[in-house]
């Protein structure tokens, strides 16, 4: 092959591999279709056999996800002197190390249904690897024989993310996923009484 030619090839297969790459991340990503939220998330479910106002109380305090979060060390309230944890218009930092550096963001709660659901915006990311803007989450409760259903979602509140910030939520939706998995079965376990099980890693 002549030089012009070897680059002609190089640049086919470079081409073919970020294709099957993109395929790839798009068919096996977490990042989908969500039914009840009417438009893409990343979501994860677990059922727990306690009732839903426990389940939904022990959520609304910030000082709880340092006992179920594998990923945040600690949250603290910005204005509990203004508005109280856990209700509308409470904001709070969330850290993931104990010294408080590192990756760092800020949320604010928008929406609370007693029972139902609450959903919060994230903003103020510092230190994180990928990041995309106009991001949020939602708890969402629904009540079964046996307790309630509880789903952790993440979605983009405005949805019109741009091209840039949907490819980048699908590469980091296995991550969101698995930490999703991990802070809901711990939070089964602790209000099933099995806090030996957790996991804090």
């Amino acid at each position: 092959f002549s030089m012009k030619n070897k680059a002609r090839l190089l640049l086919v297969v470079t081409t073919g591999l970020v294709v099957i790459g993109l395929a790839t991340l798009f068919l096996f990503s977490k990042f989908k279709q969500h039914s009840e939220l009417g438009k893409q998330a990343i979501c994860y479910s677990v059922n727990i056999r306690v009732g839903v106002d426990s389940v939904f109380q022990f959520l609304g305090h910030s000082s709880n996800a340092a006992k179920w979060s594998s990923f945040v060390d600690h949250i603290t309230p910005l204005n509990p002197h203004v508005v109280d944890d856990g209700q509308v218009g409470s904001e709070r930092r969330c850290f993931k190390e104990e010294n408080e550096t590192g990756i760092v963001w800020d949320e604010r709660i928008t929406e609370v249904v007693k029972n139902k659901k609450r959903q919060l915006v994230i903003y103020h990311l510092q230190g994180f690897s990928v990041q995309a803007e106009g991001l949020a989450t939602e708890q969402i409760y629904t009540p079964t024989k046996e307790g309630v259903r509880l789903t952790f979602c993440l979605f983009y509140k405005n949805d019109h993310p741009g091209w840039l910030d949907v490819l980048k939520t699908h590469y980091a939706s296995f991550t969101v996923y698995s930490i999703f998995e991990k802070n809901l079965q711990n939070i089964k376990n602790i209000l099933e009484g099995k806090p030996e099980l957790v996991n804090q890693s």
